[in-house]
This record gives structure tokens, sequence and C-alpha cells, in this order.
């Protein structure tokens, strides 16, 4: 990217910021001196700059100023987040929608306050001479798919649906996080995380064709910020400050995303400024996404993810998916308007 297109870029992004930052620091409360809340936040994976609006919060003393003691938990193999959660061994979890639903779904009382990626990082990559540019082209292809991660699977057979296109006439083999069957062309599509495995991609030199479920009707946020039900209703001004910090320290990250990069570095063991500032670049669409406030949420599409789980039989009994949301803390932070 040119840096005059980065700079055009950055200013548009902070124009259509301000608003919102107004927004959030016309509603700090002034608090008396006393001892901070402790609060653990269990992230989606390792320190990295996925979660670099969380540590701009703390290190702009955002967490502070609300009265906050903050403890980031990481996550990764072997841990499983949403537990973490509804065991109480964490107060707040960055989780996938699909999980909040699914414990939902299985009497867990898990509710989500904000979604911090609005859009899905997840797409399906083809190499650039192989023909696959859509779905339809997925047709007597291997494709990778199978994961203990259940995104990639949800949005291929959504996707699939959707168009009307036979799942039975592609091959499904093991999701590699290598993308060794990919690169000796064993697999001819798989899926990966813009904020992640494509970058892993170009940085081999590839420009795969990639394949965008959005693009297609299947819309999914991310990253979402969610709570049990037990915290909102005992101690509702603790998940207001918690959250108003939150989305101060993530408007911070999108405008200012190289001193989020040097800020996310301060934690991250993988200490490679060029893959984090890369990661932070795909990462901004997905939070900001030119519409709505930062982390807003909207009924249709939680109506929509819900559908989708419950049609691919992953939900354990239906509910009332409103159940699994709450706007409540989003209005009051930005005095009741999404845009």
């Amino acid at each position: 990217m040119k840096c005059g297109v980065k700079m055009k870029k950055i200013t548009s992004i902070s124009m259509r910021l301000l608003l919102s930052g107004l927004l959030l620091l016309g509603c700090q409360p002034s608090h008396p001196k006393k001892v901070p809340d402790e609060v653990k936040l269990q992230l989606k994976w390792v320190h990295q700059a996925q979660f670099a609006g969380f540590y701009m919060a703390q290190e702009k003393g955002y967490y502070a100023k609300e009265n906050i003691k903050i403890t980031f938990l990481e996550g990764g193999q072997g841990i499983n987040n949403a537990l973490n959660v509804t065991s109480g061994k964490a107060d707040f979890g960055v989780l996938s929608p699909e999980d909040i639903l699914m414990k939902r779904s299985q009497g867990e009382s898990l509710t989500s306050l904000a979604a911090i990626y609005r859009r899905s990082a997840v797409v399906f990559a083809a190499m650039a001479d192989s023909g696959i540019v859509r779905p339809s082209d997925f047709k007597g292809k291997t494709v990778a798919l199978r994961y203990e991660q259940k995104d990639f699977e949800l949005q291929f057979y959504a996707m699939m649906k959707r168009l009307g296109l036979a799942v039975s006439k592609v091959k499904i083999v093991p999701y590699d996080p290598a993308y060794t069957g990919f690169y000796n062309s064993k697999v001819e599509v798989t899926p990966c995380y813009s904020t992640g495995g494509l970058i892993k991609m170009r940085q081999q030199g590839l420009k795969p064709n990639l394949i965008w479920p959005s693009d297609y009707g299947i819309h999914f946020y991310s990253d979402t910020l969610a709570t049990m039900d037990k915290l909102i209703s005992e101690k509702p001004d603790l998940v207001t400050r918690f959250l108003r910090a939150s989305l101060r320290g993530w408007r911070d990250a999108i405008e200012e995303y190289r001193q989020a990069v040097a800020v996310t570095l301060k934690y991250s063991q993988i200490k490679d400024a060029q893959l984090q500032n890369a990661m932070m670049e795909a990462m901004l669409p997905l939070v900001h996404t030119g519409e709505d406030q930062i982390g807003w949420m909207k009924p249709e599409v939680w109506q929509g993810m819900y559908h989708i789980l419950l049609e691919q039989k992953l939900l354990a009994k239906s509910f009332d998916v409103s159940q699994a949301y709450t706007l409540r803390f989003l209005k009051e932070i930005y005095g009741g308007k999404g845009k």
C-alpha cells in the first residue's frame, strides 16, 4: 500500500471516528478514589495485534480511569475460552459468536456485549492460476475444512447451501494451519484468516484468489466481547465501565494503528513488527467497517448466525436468540445510537 493511500485511509478513519470518540469521552464519570475492581479478560488466542485495542486501553490508562485493574489471560491450544468465562475463571471473554450461541443452547447464560470484529476474517484461498474464483468452482476440487474451530465449516456449508451447490461434489480433507498441502498442490482450496494465514501466504510470495463468504450473503461476527448474565445483573456499572474503556482503546488502536503495533509488541512473544503491522492493517476494515459505531451489533446478524448453526445441527436446542446478546451497554455508552 502506497504511503499516500495509507495517509488518506488513516485521515478518513480519523474523521469517521471523531464522533465516536466524543461520545465515549463525554460519558466519563468521575470516581472517588477506592480499591479498583479486579477484572480478568480471557483472550481468544495468544498475545498479538488481534487484541491491540485492549492493550491500548491498558497502556493509555483507560481501565485505570474507570477504576479497573485488568489481567489478560492468554488463549491458545487446549484452552477452552468460553468455559473459562462460564466457570468464573475470567470475568469477560473475547469469544467467537458460535461459541456464545452453542453455550446458550446448552443452558449457559453467556451474553455478548459488543462485536469487536464486525466482519469475519474467514476467507477461502486458491492459487492464482487455479481458475478457482467463486464457490461454484469448488466442484470436483479438494477443499481443506475439518478443524477444531467451527467457523471455517460453518461459513463453507452455509455459503454452499445459500448458492444451491452440492457439497457431495467437493472432496473435503482436514485443514492444515501450515498449509503444506496447499503449497504442494494436494489441496486446491483452503480456508484461512485474513489476519493470519493469508498474511503467511503473502509472505511466501503468493497472491491467491480469495473467495469471501460475506460476498455471498454469509455474515458472521468474529471476536465478540461476552460475559455472564450474573455479572450483568449484579454489577452493571462494572460492565459499563469495562466496555467503555475497551471501546476507547479500540478507537485509539484504529486511529493510531502504528502506535498500537508498538504497544502490542510489549505483550506479544513474537517480536516481529512487520508481522504485527500486517495483522493490524488486515484487521482495520473488520473492526471499523464504516457503518455504525465500533462494537455495535445488529439483531439481524445474530438471527442469521443463529439460523446457520441451527441448520447445521450445532445447537443443543433452539432458544430465543435475543438472549445471546444485549445492546443495553452499547446504547448507554453511545447515547442510544449505533451510528
